[in-house]
């Protein structure tokens, strides 16, 4: 049995070896099916595809700059971009967004 946390899940000992999916945890974005990113982190992207700024992204979101700042180089690491524009770039690519 295991429990869930926001945006983690805690399986009992023994069974953490198996790969459990951002999916499984309620958090990511229900169109996609391999939870790649989270629903937070597909709305950050949307943003940063209309070029806004972290402090812009931050105020749409009621989020601390800080925040942003951290959804944007999480999405950078997941989409294993080089930087804000090829996180947009490799985002298109794999259909998490249209333009």
């Amino acid at each position: 049995m295991e429990a869930v946390v926001r945006g983690f899940t805690i399986v009992p000992q023994g069974l953490a070896d198996q790969n459990v999916s951002m999916a499984d945890s309620g958090d990511a974005d229900p169109s996609r099916e391999d939870g790649l990113l989270t629903t937070r982190e597909v709305e950050v992207l949307r943003l940063l595809a209309e070029g806004a700024s972290n402090k812009l992204i931050a105020r749409r979101l009621g989020i601390s700059i800080h925040t942003a700042k951290f959804h944007v180089a999480s999405i950078a690491a997941k989409l294993d971009a080089t930087g804000r524009t090829d996180a947009v770039a490799q985002a298109i690519r794999l259909k998490l967004i249209m333009l």
